[in-house]
């Protein structure tokens, strides 16, 4: 091969590295690319006081926890995508919803990051290559909730970050109901918080994807209604809690592992190969030119 045609393919290899790594790559690198979706499900309870006692039961309802989100078609909004995130609470054995909960949200693909006016420091998702500091979260029930980092954890074999979050629940929104559940209203001047500071969310993240492995909330002591003027606790509505295990980890576990390949093999190895091609190309060249 001539020093020409060696030069010729190094620079064309060098111009590829640099169209796939700054332009190409974007559709396979950015956050929520076309057709992302996120699902869970998995075991908690959901327990409503009796209207009757204002207490709660002795026993707590085993309730299956369903999560699902979804990019859903939208119009010609240029660096937008609109993402639909339903959460689904059911009893165990009846099968019907005792919770529902369906939000929308305008999002930037590429950062994960809210593109509404009041809520641009606040995540959908975490984002690519997560940092180990404090999010603020918005998306389903949470309004803002800021998980801060805690530790670098191993699960399934996957390295995550920890971010946590303990406090009442002014950080979180419920029973606006769906179609299929009515939800629960509350009068002007009341609002729904977790009592008694009992408020408790986890959250494991793979770090180089920004995909969470595994989920952990709770409000043991019950959500009860506050008159807002005052903080008096008026009467109690639901205690509930749940906790990602078993089969759903496994599965999450493969789905990030696969999820973190493509990545790297977008973002970095590919445009890293063609660049390492394109400068042996070229400097093979060079020396016969020489």
């Amino acid at each position: 091969m001539s020093k020409r045609i060696l030069v010729a393919f190094g620079l064309v290899l060098l111009a590829a590295a640099a169209l796939w790594r700054f332009g190409l790559s974007t559709r396979w690198t950015q956050r929520l690319p076309p057709g992302w979706h996120w699902e869970s499900n998995f075991i908690g309870i959901n327990t409503y006081a009796d209207p009757a006692t204002g207490q709660f039961p002795e026993s707590d309802v085993i309730s299956i926890y369903e999560r699902s989100v979804h990019l859903v078609p939208q119009g010609n909004r240029s660096g937008v995508v609109i993402a639909e995130d339903r959460y689904t609470v059911r009893d165990l054995t009846t099968g019907q919803p005792t919770w529902d909960y369906v939000y929308r949200a305008s999002v930037d693909p590429t950062t994960g990051r809210h593109v509404e006016e009041p809520y641009h420091d606040d995540y959908f998702v975490f984002p690519r290559n997560v940092e180990k500091t404090t999010y603020q979260l918005r998306y389903s029930y949470l309004k803002g909730l800021p998980v801060a980092f805690q530790a670098e954890e191993e699960i399934e074999g996957v390295t995550t970050y920890l971010f946590e979050y303990k406090g009442r629940g002014e950080y979180t929104e419920s029973y606006v109901g769906t179609a299929d559940y009515s939800g629960i209203t509350v009068e002007p001047g009341q609002e729904i918080k977790c009592a008694d500071d009992q408020l408790f969310f986890k959250i494991w993240v793979e770090p180089v994807t920004g995909e969470t492995l595994k989920v952990d909330e709770s409000c043991y002591s019950g959500d009860y209604v506050y008159e807002i003027a005052t903080g008096q606790a008026l009467y109690p509505i639901v205690r509930w809690g749940g906790v990602t295990s078993g089969d759903d980890i496994i599965l999450r576990a493969e789905h990030i592992r696969a999820e973190r390949g493509r990545y790297l093999w977008a973002s970095l190895y590919l445009p890293l190969l063609l660049l390492l091609a394109g400068l042996g190309l070229l400097g093979l060249g060079l020396v016969r030119r020489r």
